[in-house]
């Protein structure tokens, strides 16, 4: 088995590639505002998994969850021999927006990605300094996978994308006091993470009071305690949890004022991708 701060340094050296690639592509896109916006964020996340990487492995010495893993470094190779090839092609202007849409999709669902996966997920279960590096990587798996959805063409890699190893698995919170809209909700948003519901404020208060939710959707007029009520003393508990909240209501002044104090907030009715967006930036905010 390599030690750990080889196997971290190979992981992180592939990182930074990644992340190289991904700059260069990005000044490489031609009028897809959306194509440019995903490889730049895709481009800081392989930096900063990098930076997490290196930094968390410097307080662990060893990884006794590793034992038995490897990284197949024929994957290694081949992935390595697939970035020489598309940063060749980026610089000689070869690459279409198309062509960078399939270099991500590859890179993203490759052999070595899958490895990688592996080895984080090791590294996550031997000790709890790797978890933040665990759900930030979940994170960008799924920014690729909401984009490769977004783009009929490309819709034939979300298979691969999907079949990679979960690292993390969010909590995300509902909190309404109708059913049926809570069931809406849950469904839309259960590839985002595992999903909970609560009633009231007071009941969605108890379970952020004994747990740790990365998105926390609530309705504003709800009897027991209110969503307003339940931001407040949730604020006094966890100060700065105001940016895990969306307010979904329909309620259009509630959603002016809430506007002004600078807390998301999102109409009813909405769309499935109206409502699985605002959650999304929610997520990739804390990562």
């Amino acid at each position: 088995m390599a030690r750990l701060p080889e196997l971290l340094g190979k992981l992180s050296e592939m990182e930074q590639t990644a992340a190289r690639i991904y700059w260069k592509g990005a000044s490489a896109v031609k009028d897809d505002a959306g194509l440019e916006r995903l490889l730049k964020g895709l481009a800081l996340e392989e930096e900063e998994h990098m930076r997490l990487l290196l930094g968390f492995g410097r307080h662990i010495r060893t990884a006794k969850g590793l034992c038995s893993l490897e990284l197949d470094e024929e994957a290694v190779c081949r992935t390595k021999d697939y970035f020489n090839i598309a940063e060749k092609r980026i610089d000689a202007g070869r690459l279409t927006n198309d062509n960078l849409i399939d270099c991500v999709a590859t890179t993203e669902s490759s052999e070595w990605n899958r490895e990688f996966l592996k080895v984080i997920d090791g590294l996550k279960q031997d000790s709890r300094l790797f978890i933040p590096v665990a759900a930030r990587i979940q994170q960008h798996k799924r920014s690729v996978e909401r984009f490769l959805g977004s783009r009929a063409a490309f819709g034939r890699f979300l298979a691969g994308m999907r079949s990679l190893p979960s690292v993390w698995e969010e909590r995300l919170l509902v909190v309404d006091d109708d059913q049926s809209v809570a069931a809406v909700v849950t469904a839309v948003l259960e590839d985002e993470g595992t999903v909970e519901t609560a009633a009231n404020g007071a009941e969605a208060l108890e379970k952020i009071e004994t747990g740790y939710y990365a998105a926390i959707v609530s309705d504003f007029s709800m009897p027991v305690m209110n969503g307003m009520e339940l931001l407040r003393r949730a604020e006094q508990r966890f100060p700065g949890i105001r940016a895990r909240f969306l307010f979904f209501t329909s309620d259009r002044e509630r959603i002016e004022h809430f506007s002004d104090k600078g807390i998301r907030a999102l109409m009813k009715p909405a769309s499935a991708a109206e409502l699985s967006g605002e959650v999304a930036a929610i997520l990739s905010r804390q990562r």
